[in-house]
């Protein structure tokens, strides 16, 4: 067949409003909106666009709307920040390879409409002048809730590929004046990632089953030098400080099926120096 050209435009738009309930607190409200470009499917065979292959796909728009808040409390000290969101995603673009549909390549093509909510929050608590903390947090559900490709009729109600239900990290840091001019500091942080699906179809792709790639959590240790505002620092670092063994992606997108695991753990020494003006100058 002759190559398929094809051409796409839309607006994109955002709002927003905030409310100053106190000087340390605040609320808001957003909507913004945006799309990815079409396309077009060029190149296959006829019997390909005969079996259902879509010549052309349309651009897919994601309508986000949020409430949070922003708030400073213990005389700044400690700062709690948050939002809420509800996602409207529609006309979403995936790529499929069905041997019955179109042996020879993937394709892609829109297969309905998906909706996404959640809640996320922060906290920075500046506990003294040797300790502070920071940890964060999301829980997020995402769903295809309605399709026009009858090949997706069983993922109606599925989660979205790649999107955990929980992700969360955190870390505790000490620092401590050594001298008048050099300052020691620890810092130990953890991040978990909850478990996802690797792919929307329920039945797999190229040949592979649907997997559900298992949650991790992954910790780091940190030891360094640094002078007051100075140029270098110097520090020693731990990754992966339980050694653990995580899958943190599985694909089939090469019709094999590929599962990438971390690092191990690896001790290192990073020396940094930082040419300019010192960072308590004027």
């Amino acid at each position: 067949p002759a190559l398929t050209v094809s051409s796409s435009n839309k607006w994109d738009a955002k709002y927003g409003i905030n409310y100053k309930i106190t000087d340390k607190a605040m609320v808001y409200a957003d909507f913004a909106q945006g799309f990815r470009d079409g396309g077009a499917n060029s190149g296959d065979p006829l019997s390909c666009y005969n079996k259902g292959v879509p010549q052309e796909y349309v651009p897919d728009t994601l309508n986000n709307y949020e409430l949070g808040w922003k708030t400073s409390w213990l005389n700044g000290h400690l700062v709690w920040n948050g939002a809420a969101y509800l996602m409207h995603w529609k006309q979403l673009q995936t790529i499929i390879y069905d041997v019955d549909i179109c042996a020879p390549s993937s394709f892609n093509a829109n297969v309905g409409n998906a909706r996404i909510y959640g809640l996320e929050s922060n906290v920075d608590y500046k506990v003294n002048e040797n300790w502070s903390m920071q940890a964060s947090g999301s829980y997020t559900d995402s769903r295809l809730v309605s399709t026009q490709y009858t090949t997706f009729d069983a993922e109606v109600g599925e989660r979205l590929p790649y999107v955990p239900y929980f992700s969360w990290s955190w870390n505790l840091r000490y620092e401590h004046p050594l001298n008048q001019s050099l300052r020691g500091y620890a810092q130990i942080d953890m991040a978990h990632k909850g478990d996802m699906w690797n792919d929307l179809h329920v039945a797999g792709s190229h040949g592979f089953p649907r997997m559900l790639q298992p949650e991790y959590t992954i910790s780091n240790l940190r030891l360094g030098l640094t002078p007051e505002g100075g140029h270098w620092l110097s520090e020693l670092y731990v990754t992966n400080l339980a050694n653990k063994n995580a899958i943190i992606y599985i694909n089939t997108g090469n019709f094999d099926l590929r599962e990438t695991t971390n690092e191990p753990r690896v001790f290192g020494l990073r020396l940094n120096y930082r040419f300019g003006k010192e960072a308590n100058s004027e």
